[in-house]
C-alpha cells in the first residue's frame, strides 16, 4: 500500500473513531444533565447543555467529513 493511500485511510479511520467517541460522550452528557435536573443543580444543567451544544458543532463537522468521503 502506498503512503498516500494509507494516509487517507488513516484520516477517515480517525474521523470515524472520533465521531463515535463524541456521540458516546453526548449520550453520557444527556444522563449528566438529567442527574443535575433531578438534584436541582440549575448551574450544572446549564453547563452540561452548553457542553452538549459545543460538542454538537464538532459532531456536525465530523459527519460532514464522513459524507464527503462517501460521495
Amino acid at each position: 500500500m502506498d503512503m498516500v493511500k494509507k494516509a487517507v485511510e488513516d484520516c477517515y479511520y480517525n474521523v470515524h473513531k472520533q465521531l463515535v467517541k463524541r456521540l458516546q460522550f453526548l449520550w453520557n452528557v444527556e444522563s449528566y444533565t438529567k442527574d443535575s435536573k433531578r438534584n436541582g443543580h440549575a448551574k450544572c444543567v446549564k453547563m452540561w447543555q452548553e457542553v452538549a451544544k459545543n460538542e454538537m458543532k464538532n459532531v456536525k463537522l465530523l459527519q460532514e467529513a464522513v459524507k464527503m468521503h462517501n460521495e
